[in-house]
């Protein structure tokens, strides 16, 4: 999988350098009161500027004229938690501000550092709650401003911060008033013809992954021994591309859209990583080793795009890449994959847009190695109390028809729908919509 989130904290460790949306910290130790304040008052900062990202272990090396450089962990500090950091950004940030605790390895030392993305879109200014002295101001609201620097705002500054809260208010209540307009989502049930055409097409797909897995061993981790999930859609009516030059292209104009960061149709420049022509089709596969060595589940991706309009996508769980306290094969993320979905859908609807008019999007899906995974979320811990497990091996989802517009404005009502189904295979779980909207939101505002 080629993700532009990576990517860019990839650009950032190569040249650092700090923007009014990027703030450089040196390692902070977040049992200390006053560095808790320091990371507080820059996540505020953030917040109030519509989001932006706060990147741990870079600091001013004086001796190369104020350069800034990435700097390893020093030895005693702990590896950085998603709990540990929101304690010391919410215990000063009134109200609460959300965020995602990423890690990046740096692409030359490999050297790991720590990305705190910072939400956006907050619907009122974020104050200080309390202070500490010589860092941060009780009932002080701070802004990024040019220098970079983190201050509170003037006169003008304020208005623009004010304007942009009521605007945040605004599209969430035009959002709620479009769906109570609109009501459910017009859904047409495909004609056979076209379902069987899409999971032929699947199915060829699948075997050109599965030559792409020759000479592998057999132990590779790009064989997703564990499981993966497999998306496919075709574009109804839309204007086929004549040439690979011109789908490649408007996959490239359908990739800028994403609504946080996630690229389901990416590719990389590096041998092994980039796209391929296979007769009438764009084919590329991540899991090459020769143009990934360190490879994951989650990032040993396939997919394939025809000039027809037919499209393929296939990825490991991300659950299973290793990650600690997460044992492979156990867990099913019901956040993560409510977001994967919603990207691929809203790629769909950019995509067919750009095919034409009165293009249609027919998608289906298919879940594997399901059985005996555990429906979890690291949001929400009654989930696992509850034990939904899966008891099928592979969840194939029914196929949907809908229109690119419908999407764009009904997407957590479409994708309620078509996700509902997978997950009442984990012991009859009823997916709230609610549920749906909320994750939704947090991957707009870039929160994974």
């Amino acid at each position: 999988m080629s993700d532009i989130r990576q990517q860019r904290r990839l650009d950032i460790l190569a040249n650092p350098t700090e923007t009014l949306k990027i703030e450089c910290k040196s390692w902070l130790d977040l049992n200390d009161n006053r560095h808790k304040a320091v990371v507080a008052k820059a996540a505020i900062a953030l917040a109030n500027s519509d989001g932006g990202t706060i990147v741990f272990g870079i600091s001013e090396d004086n001796s190369a004229g104020e350069k800034l450089t990435c700097e390893p962990m020093p030895p005693g500090l702990s590896r950085y938690t998603s709990d540990a950091l929101g304690s010391a950004i919410n215990k000063y940030a009134d109200p609460d501000i959300d965020f995602n605790l990423e890690f990046e390895n740096h692409p030359d030392t490999g050297e790991e550092y720590a990305f705190a993305e910072i939400a956006g879109g907050t619907q009122q200014p974020i104050f200080a709650k309390k202070g500490y002295d010589g860092v941060i101001k009780k009932r002080a609201c701070y802004i990024r401003k040019p220098g970079p620097k983190s201050e509170e705002p003037n006169n003008l500054e304020w208005r623009d911060l004010l304007n942009r809260c009521v605007r945040a208010n605004s599209d969430r209540l035009l959002d709620s008033i479009r769906t109570i307009i609109d009501g459910r989502p017009m859904d047409t049930t495909p004609t056979k013809s076209e379902e069987d055409k899409l999971r032929e097409f699947m199915a060829a797909s699948k075997v050109r992954w599965q030559e792409r897995l020759r000479g592998l061993e057999d132990d590779d981790v790009a064989h997703l021994h564990l499981g993966y999930w497999a998306a496919g859609f075709s574009i109804l009516n839309g204007n086929p591309c004549s040439t690979l030059n011109e789908l490649k292209s408007k996959i490239d104009v359908a990739r800028q859209g994403s609504l946080g960061g996630y690229d389901p149709f990416g590719y990389g420049s590096r041998p092994g990583r980039i796209p391929t022509a296979a007769a009438d089709a764009i084919e590329v596969w991540l899991g090459n080793p020769e143009g990934n060595s360190f490879r994951t589940t989650y990032d040993c991706s396939f997919w394939r795009a025809t000039l027809a309009g037919n499209f393929y996508y296939l990825e490991g769980h991300d659950e299973d890449n290793g990650a600690p306290n997460i044992t492979p094969g156990r867990y099913f993320d019901i956040s993560t994959s409510i977001k994967r979905y919603g990207e691929m859908l809203s790629f769909a609807a950019r995509m067919g847009k750009l095919l034409g008019e009165d293009a249609e999007i027919l998608i289906c899906s298919e879940v594997t190695g399901a059985e005996g995974r555990l429906l979890w979320s690291r949001r929400i811990w009654w989930l696992k109390r509850d034990g939904f497990v899966s008891n099928e091996s592979s969840i194939p989802l029914k196929p949907k028809r809908v229109q690119p517009q419908q999407i764009e404005d009904n997407l957590v009502e479409i994708l309620h729908e078509f996700l509902h189904p997978l997950y009442e295979q984990f012991k009859f779980y009823d997916l709230e919509r609610q549920l749906v909207a909320v994750e939704i939101d947090r991957l707009k505002k870039g929160l994974w």
